[in-house]
């Protein structure tokens, strides 16, 4: 009973802050009540101040719960106040009033806009998300005066330091909404100077749900941290994560869609359905090399041994670049680190290639024949499904099976059934070689390459539809040693012609 009485006296002084204003206790805000559209809102402005009425709607699916464990029942008032999450039992303040300086209505963008010049008033629509706090009034007044010596980097820094770590989150969440990517900057920088488990989950939760420049930054970096945790990922590459790695036990993960950090007194409980718009943006900026090209399309592929881990005796490891023909715009990256070993897909040049890592794309496994190898793409083993939560990562999907014919002699040119994934349709299609004809006069088998092969080699070949030989649908032709011209045209995607290639030009344990 007492618990009670002393949450709602915490409710009721929580309800005297927001009403505080600008102008003292004598000029109160009014809580503004939904009215008829020919009401007219009560204007408290005045020559130095213009009123913000800030009305904020929450979605009714819970996205983040702070829960006390079972044997800490006594500090529920401690959870009342948590920095970033908010429980819906508490009857959370969805409307309030606040002042700005009038000066600062036109210099702030967001206010510009939604200031209604016949009201003189501002109307500020937040929407928010069950369990992440909205902005209060000091957060909008604290960000007022952030805006003002915005420019002075050592005023800001001494502001944001006096301030506590709730305040630096609603910062934050200021700058998102009035999209003040240097207020964004400041309290990041001053949230992550030393980051726990926890602080990393609830940055995940603002920058997310309030649309920060740090939000796919964030989305990546946990999910670096759950491969990292189910063991996928063999080495912490960003430093934000340096010491959270420590408390990983801290950890658990309960299918489908929730996370949880479990610290002494309480358990931070995370849905990740949240998470799915990330999770879309993910996909659709690598669509560029998973999803089928528009056209038919010049590219080379280039293998270069000389890399500084390279010894004296061996080439190995192979790196393998795949770039647009007409402006070298260089795609992707492969990496074979020994012979007959799979080769793995980057998007970018890595200091340090490490598989599952930020840039990782996906992989081609071979038998140890070297006769059958399957395309896969950056998600995590099967094994691995029932650690992670939906919409952070996915299970892999093979992307492509290539049946290589094999040829001691490479006296003949190599012989390619291919089936893949066309990543638009989600159907299996499938490519064979087409055969070339053999000239006895010459002695050598022909084919015509319209002036996209300069060496005779067994790796050149071309790839066509099953009863379709007019139609080329891959063209692989070697110009010098480690040189080669891939044209091809949709269905298939830059990484499966890449694959293609590169499987070609690699060693393989049964031809050379």
């Amino acid at each position: 009973m007492k618990q009670q009485i002393d949450l709602k006296l915490l409710q009721q002084q929580r309800e005297e802050r927001f009403q505080k204003s600008l102008f003292g206790a004598n000029q109160m805000t009014q809580q503004i009540e939904d009215k008829p559209a020919n009401t007219k809102v009560p204007l408290l402005s005045n020559e130095n101040f213009v009123q913000i009425y800030v009305k904020c709607t929450i979605t009714p699916e819970f996205v983040a719960q702070k829960e006390l464990r079972e044997d800490n029942v006594d500090n529920e008032i401690d959870i009342v106040f948590d920095d970033v999450i908010e429980n819906e039992e508490l009857g959370m303040k969805k409307e309030y009033n606040v002042f700005v300086e009038r000066q600062l209505v036109q210099q702030i963008k967001l206010l510009k806009q939604n200031y209604i010049e016949k009201q003189d008033l501002i109307k500020m629509p937040v929407c928010g998300s069950n369990g992440i706090r909205l902005p209060e009034e000091q957060d909008l007044l604290l960000y007022f005066e952030f805006f003002k010596i915005r420019e002075n980097s050592t005023e800001c820094q001494l502001l944001l330091q006096s301030q506590d770590l709730k305040s630096q989150y609603g910062l934050l969440i200021c700058g998102c909404l009035f999209n003040d990517e240097i207020a964004q900057d400041l309290s990041f920088k001053l949230l992550t100077k030393k980051p726990t488990l926890e602080i990393i989950m609830k940055l995940l939760l603002v920058t997310v749900h309030y649309e920060s420049k740090y939000q796919m930054y964030m989305y990546k970096l946990v999910k670096q941290l759950l491969y990292y945790y189910n063991g996928i990922l063999k080495e912490i590459t960003d430093p934000l994560l340096s010491d959270v790695i420590q408390n990983l036990k801290q950890l658990s993960i309960e299918k489908p869609n929730i996370i949880r950090v479990n610290n002494k007194n309480f358990s931070l409980k995370i849905n990740t359905t949240f998470l799915y718009p990330l999770y879309k943006q993910y996909e659709k900026e690598r669509a560029t090399v998973f999803k089928p090209i528009n056209e038919y399309t010049q590219f080379q592929v280039l293998r270069n041994a000389d890399i500084p881990d390279q010894t004296e005796d061996s080439e190995y490891p192979h790196i393998y670049i795949i770039q647009k023909q007409s402006d070298q715009q260089q795609y992707l990256y492969g990496v074979q680190l020994e012979a007959h070993a799979e080769i793995q897909i980057y998007d970018n040049k890595c200091e340090k290639y490490q598989k599952y890592n930020d840039s990782y794309l996906g992989c081609v496994e071979r038998n140890i024949w070297g006769t059958s190898m399957v395309v896969y793409d950056d998600g995590y083993p099967e094994s691995a499904q029932l650690q992670f939560p939906d919409w952070i990562g996915q299970k892999r999907r093979r992307l492509m099976k290539i049946e290589y014919e094999t040829n001691i002699m490479a006296n003949e040119p190599r012989y390619f059934d291919t089936v893949y994934l066309n990543l638009d349709t989600k159907q299996w299609e499938e490519l064979i070689t087409l055969r070339p004809h053999y000239n006895q006069e010459k002695d050598c088998y022909q084919l015509n390459f319209f002036g996209r092969a300069k060496i005779a080699s067994a790796r050149n070949f071309q790839l066509i539809k099953a009863g379709d030989d007019k139609t080329i649908q891959l063209l692989h032709g070697k110009m010098e040693a480690n040189s080669f011209n891939l044209d091809f045209r949709p269905s298939l995607s830059i990484l499966q012609a890449f694959a293609i290639s590169m499987v070609s030009i690699s060693s393989k344990a049964l031809v050379s």
